[in-house]
């Protein structure tokens, strides 16, 4: 899912990004407005990653959860 997507669906995206990593808050990722670095370094902070891990699981989860959000809305 491009980042373009993201913005554009954030508050949607929230509640999937806290599920998926555990140990995000809602209220701090509300703050985040979708801002890339930031949301990297809080992921790192909060689930002892590197900022580059952290992208590298942002990344994989955009590309999972961008899959599963296509197939449920074509079905």
């Amino acid at each position: 899912m491009p980042w373009a997507h993201v913005l554009a669906s954030w508050p949607n995206l929230i509640e999937h990004l806290c599920y998926d990593f555990r140990h995000l808050e809602v209220t701090a990722m509300r703050r985040f407005r979708g801002d890339r670095a930031r949301m990297e370094m809080y992921l790192a902070e909060t689930h002892d990653l590197t900022v580059a891990e952290a992208g590298e699981a942002l990344d994989n989860w955009l590309t999972y959860t961008g899959a599963r959000l296509r197939a449920q809305a074509a079905a």
